[in-house]
């Protein structure tokens, strides 16, 4: 999937939050960040911006339109639980941050476990 304009600053953002949830976006984690948002967009990500307009989940679901959510949502998934990895294991924070961005985009349970097993724990939250 290919992100444009928006969406993708707002895909960025979203890695930035939760890469940021639990104090600090690590270099290891800043690195996987611009790798993932990468192969995701061609687009040119103002990751300045990043650090000063904080997205949301609300934010990021109102930009992509209605038909593409659990698409990216589920790209989300998997680019989330590779960057929270990126300097150890998924922590808790870091998965709950995950959660309600993928909840925000409309995802189930079984499009979440189709990119990651490592968020099975917290799928309950998807309903």
């Amino acid at each position: 999937m290919i992100l444009e304009g928006d969406v993708a600053q707002l895909y960025a953002g979203a890695l930035e939050a939760i890469a940021r949830v639990d104090g600090e976006v690590t270099p290891e984690e800043s690195t996987r960040m611009r790798d993932l948002i990468g192969k995701r967009t061609q687009a040119v990500i103002d990751y300045e911006a990043l650090f000063f307009e904080k997205t949301t989940p609300d934010k990021l679901a109102g930009k992509v339109p209605a038909a593409d959510r659990r698409m990216v949502g589920r790209a989300l998934a998997a680019d989330a639980v590779g960057l929270a990895t990126a300097d150890g294991d998924l922590n808790g924070a870091e998965a709950q941050a995950s959660m309600r961005f993928l909840r925000a985009l409309g995802c189930t349970p079984a499009d979440v476990a189709a990119e990651t097993n490592q968020l099975n724990e917290w799928l309950h939250v998807l309903g």
